[in-house]
């Protein structure tokens, strides 16, 4: 079992992410969901890094996957989407790890802008954004499960 405080001797490791993983963050990430809808999201993330449009990775503690982040290549900028942490474990600087892995992947792959959206309903998320050096774009309606709701985009520039 994952405690909810990271003892300072434990790590977080980063990882590409793989449709093995879909188990472990079906059951400590997306309990709600079901687990052929984790597996699709996870062989997206494959498909995406094998043709280099994108990577996602997972956040892996004492073996266990425990978080979740998908970056996506589109003409314009880079989107980091699908980010998610084990609630027991938020809070914890993992978020912060998936975030700034997948910055630098994004610069590795050319991208020179990162967008990152978070519903309104979600401040803890935009704070979070904000104090990774993102700043405020546009407000869109997006049906993030339970109907529509507004999301704002925050983006950041990245150093090539």
């Amino acid at each position: 079992m994952i405690s909810e405080r990271l003892p300072r001797s434990l790590s977080i490791l980063i990882r590409p992410t793989s449709v093995d993983d879909a188990t472990g963050l079906h059951a400590r990430c997306w309990p709600d969901r079901p687990r052929d809808v984790v597996v699709g999201l996870l062989r997206r993330a494959e498909q995406l890094a094998r043709y280099r449009r994108g990577l996602g990775v997972t956040a892996v503690l004492s073996g266990q996957p425990c978080g979740f982040a998908l970056l996506t290549l589109w003409p314009r900028c880079a989107e980091i989407s699908d980010l998610i942490v084990s609630e027991p474990l938020r809070g914890q600087r993992i978020g912060t790890q998936l975030v700034e892995y997948l910055a630098t992947a994004a610069r590795d792959l050319g991208a020179s802008v990162l967008e990152i959206g978070a519903a309104l309903s979600n401040p803890r998320a935009i704070a979070l954004y904000r104090r990774l050096g993102f700043v405020d774009g546009r407000i869109i309606e997006i049906d993030l499960g339970s109907g529509p709701e507004p999301v704002l985009y925050l983006y950041r520039t990245l150093t090539l």
